[in-house]
C-alpha cells in the first residue's frame, strides 16, 4: 500500500511540476497515471481537468471535474473548474448555477483548513481557470461566455486584493463588448475598491448616461448599491 501511495504522490508532483513548466500534455499524462494508480481521488482528477482546459478540450475537462465532484461534491477547486469548463463550452446558464452554488457554500460555515500538503494542491487557481475559459470561449465565438469568465476572473483577483490583475481581466472583457453596461459596472466597482474614487465617480457618471440610452434594471440597481456603499449617494443622476 505504501508503494502505491508513493507512486501516486510521485505522479501527482510530476504533474504539478510539468504544468508549472507549461508542458500540459506531459502533465496530463502524469495526472492520468496518478488517477490510475490510486483510484478516484480529487487532486489528480482536478489536475486532469485543468490540463484539458489548457489544451482546449472543454468536454474532457468537464468530465474530469465531474468525476472529482462525484468523489467530493463540495470540492471548491472542482466546482470552479467545472464552471470554467462550462463557460469554455459556452454553457452560460449551467456555469452561472455552478458559480451560485460556490457562493452559497462560501456564505455558509467557514470550511476547515485543508490538511493537504501544498505540493498536492491543484496547479490552477480559480482565477486562472476562468482566464483560460474566457480565452477558449472567445476563440469559439462565444462572446457572452468569455465575458462571464473574465468578469468572474476579475472578482477572484479582487477578492485577493490583486487589483491590477482584476482590471486586466475587466479590460479584456471590455475589449470584446465596449458598450456592455455590466462590464462597465464591474470596472467601476474595481476602481472604487482600489481607492481610485475620483476616477470611479467619473466612470459611474458615464455609466449613468449609458444606461439612459440602453436601460438595464439589474445594472442600474447594482450601480445604485455601489454608489451608496462607497459615496453614500448616487452620482450624476
Amino acid at each position: 500500500m505504501d508503494d502505491v501511495f508513493a507512486r501516486y504522490q510521485a505522479a501527482l508532483r510530476a504533474g504539478h511540476q510539468l504544468a508549472a513548466e507549461g508542458k500540459f500534455k506531459d502533465a496530463l499524462a502524469q495526472y492520468e497515471e496518478a488517477a490510475r494508480v490510486a483510484g478516484e481521488r480529487p487532486p489528480p482528477l482536478i489536475g486532469m481537468g485543468g490540463m484539458n482546459l489548457r489544451l482546449g478540450r472543454a468536454k474532457e475537462a468537464l468530465a474530469a471535474y465531474e468525476r472529482a465532484l462525484a468523489v467530493e461534491p463540495d470540492n471548491l477547486d472542482a466546482l470552479s473548474g467545472r464552471a470554467a469548463a462550462l463557460l469554455a463550452a459556452g454553457r452560460r446558464t449551467e456555469a452561472a448555477e455552478a458559480q451560485q452554488h460556490m457562493v452559497e457554500m462560501r456564505d455558509g460555515p467557514a470550511p476547515q483548513t485543508s490538511s493537504v500538503p501544498a505540493e498536492m494542491l491543484t496547479p490552477l487557481s480559480r482565477a486562472e481557470q476562468m482566464a483560460v475559459a474566457g480565452e477558449q470561449a472567445r476563440d469559439s465565438g462565444n462572446t457572452d461566455a468569455a465575458v462571464d469568465a473574465w468578469l468572474a476572473e476579475a472578482r477572484e483577483h479582487a477578492a485577493g486584493q490583486k487589483f491590477d490583475a482584476a482590471l486586466d481581466a475587466g479590460m479584456r472583457a471590455l475589449a470584446l463588448d465596449t458598450g456592455s453596461p455590466r462590464i462597465h459596472l464591474e470596472i467601476t466597482r474595481l476602481y472604487f475598491e482600489r481607492g481610485w474614487d475620483a476616477e470611479a465617480i467619473q466612470r459611474a457618471g458615464s455609466l449613468r448616461r449609458l444606461l439612459q440610452l440602453a436601460p438595464n434594471q439589474e445594472v442600474t440597481a447594482g450601480l445604485d448599491a455601489l454608489e451608496s456603499e462607497f459615496t453614500g449617494s448616487a452620482v450624476d443622476r
